[in-house]
């Protein structure tokens, strides 16, 4: 018996994934952002904090020409100034979903060619040789193993 074997080619080819993480949004969450979109976002607020700061100071002119309360409204408003501060808020709002992750698939290409096998088999036939009242039978170079069961006795 011959065996012949042509080997197996494989052609493998393949992209990497791409995954492209964006987090712009983020940093501009904690307001760390260039100088330009920094100013550009401080104008855009400007005229918010202008209107309210004039809103303000006209309820502050309402309050001081209520002259029937007794109270004196110039130290109030003392207080109020030295702990307002200006709302200019620069920062986006803060959230889980500022980073932006995108995936691009990979690409797997395997083609495989060839992989065959070629036998060549030629049976021995036995060899029988007869003697009247003798029998032997036996194939060339082939193994055996017999295997014997002891009988158990089940009288014990």
């Amino acid at each position: 018996m011959s065996l012949k074997q042509e080997q197996v080619k494989a052609k493998i080819q393949y992209n990497l994934p791409k995954i492209q993480i964006d987090q712009s949004r983020a940093w501009s969450a904690l307001g760390k952002v260039p100088s330009l979109e920094l100013t550009a976002r401080i104008n855009s607020n400007l005229r918010n904090v202008v209107m309210d700061t004039i809103a303000k100071i006209a309820q502050k002119g309402d309050r001081m020409a209520k002259i029937h309360i007794k109270q004196d409204p110039i130290p109030e408003f003392a207080m109020e100034n030295s702990i307002d501060l200006v709302g200019l808020n620069y920062e986006d709002p803060a959230s889980i979903d500022n980073v932006d992750i995108s995936v691009q698939e990979g690409t797997l290409d395997i083609q495989f060619s060839g992989g065959t096998v070629k036998t060549e088999v030629r049976p021995n036939k036995p060899i029988i040789n007869y003697i009247p009242g003798k029998l032997e039978v036996y194939l060339q170079q082939k193994n055996g193993i017999e295997i014997y069961v002891p009988k158990i006795d089940l009288n014990i």
